[in-house]
């Protein structure tokens, strides 16, 4: 990973509550560059001697401040008066303190950013050092990381979690197991040292993590239980289109297209043609951890980056069905 940052790109497919987001690829402290600040005002009007106004007692505005080729102020939310601001950058400088306390430089640390076209709502990620990384039976590596979500305008809770990383061809596979998840409200009481109080649970957990990952590949999956998974649970959850991607690429390794009706037809029936190959997917799932990350693959595939989050969520659950 260079030590400058890199534009990965903006996806004119994703986007985050319907705002453009940006993502950005580098190394800890060169993250803040990319960081608009914003300021609280009161929610009023532009001041005009012929309309007679008052700022409105119960709320306040978020306002960007001029940021990059931008020389504007720009208004991006209104919030209640009890609204506790957390700004991006205040989180970011929080996780660099939790990564120091690890006696890692801050400087080595690998981060992504993802953030939406006027900055009211960030995905940090911060991969912890090698010394952290667990190869699993499949030979492809996973690396612990850890999460950050935050919104200025209250749009969404302030977010950490510890997860891992699976770095397979960049295809971002994730799996959410590590019980370390913190979620809060922009409310009184929201404390930004949530942030080190989970990387530490995390740590604690990662060996009982990696003990389930072993578990998972030892979990055998016949193909008649997997097809009845999907015909009745997965479709259930996410619904027919991903049930169907979820078989075949448990059959194939690839992953599809659906050209046949949906009408009157099962997920394992619908008719389909291939596309892209899976990274790090087998051309045959015989588990349940190379189904785990069937499903990673697919939540990792949804358009909006608040989806994206649900759906690795929901994974451990669709997949208690497979684990009795």
């Amino acid at each position: 990973m260079s030590r400058q940052m890199v534009l990965i790109g903006q996806d004119q497919d994703q986007k985050w509550f319907n705002s453009p987001v940006t993502s950005h690829e580098g190394m800890l402290p060169d993250i803040l560059q990319y960081i608009p600040d914003f300021d609280r005002q009161e929610f009023a009007l532009v001041n005009n001697p012929r309309q007679p106004s008052l700022a409105n007692a119960h709320l306040d505005m978020i306002v960007r401040k001029p940021f990059g080729e931008g020389m504007a102020f720009i208004p991006i939310g209104i919030v209640s008066k009890d609204y506790v601001l957390v700004k991006h950058a205040e989180v970011i400088e929080t996780a660099t303190e939790a990564m120091k306390s690890l006696g890692t430089d801050p400087a080595d640390v690998q981060a992504e950013l993802t953030i939406t076209e006027y900055g009211e709502r960030m995905a940090l990620s911060l991969y912890l050092p090698e010394q952290y990384t667990f190869i699993p039976g499949d030979g492809n590596e996973l690396r612990m990381r850890l999460e950050c979500f935050n919104s200025v305008d209250g749009s969404t809770r302030f977010r950490v979690l510890m997860g891992w990383f699976r770095f397979v061809c960049s295809n971002g596979l994730v799996i959410g197991v590590t019980q370390a998840d913190i979620q809060h409200r922009h409310v009184e009481g929201l404390t930004l040292s949530d942030v080190g109080k989970v990387l530490s649970s995390g740590l604690k957990g990662a060996e009982a993590d990696k003990e389930n990952f072993r578990n998972w590949q030892q979990k055998t999956i016949q193909g008649n239980v997997l097809a009845q998974w999907v015909d009745k649970d997965l479709k259930n959850q996410w619904g027919k289109k991903a049930a169907t991607r979820a078989f075949h690429i448990a059959r194939t390794g690839y992953d599809i297209d659906i050209v046949g009706q949906y009408k009157d037809q099962d997920p394992t029936t619908i008719e389909t043609k291939q596309t892209c190959r899976v990274p790090g997917s087998p051309f045959k799932s015989k588990n349940l951890f190379d189904v785990a990350q069937i499903l990673a693959w697919l939540a990792k595939e949804r358009r909006d980056v608040q989806e994206q989050m649900e759906w690795r969520d929901q994974i451990p659950a669709i997949l208690k069905p497979l684990n009795t």
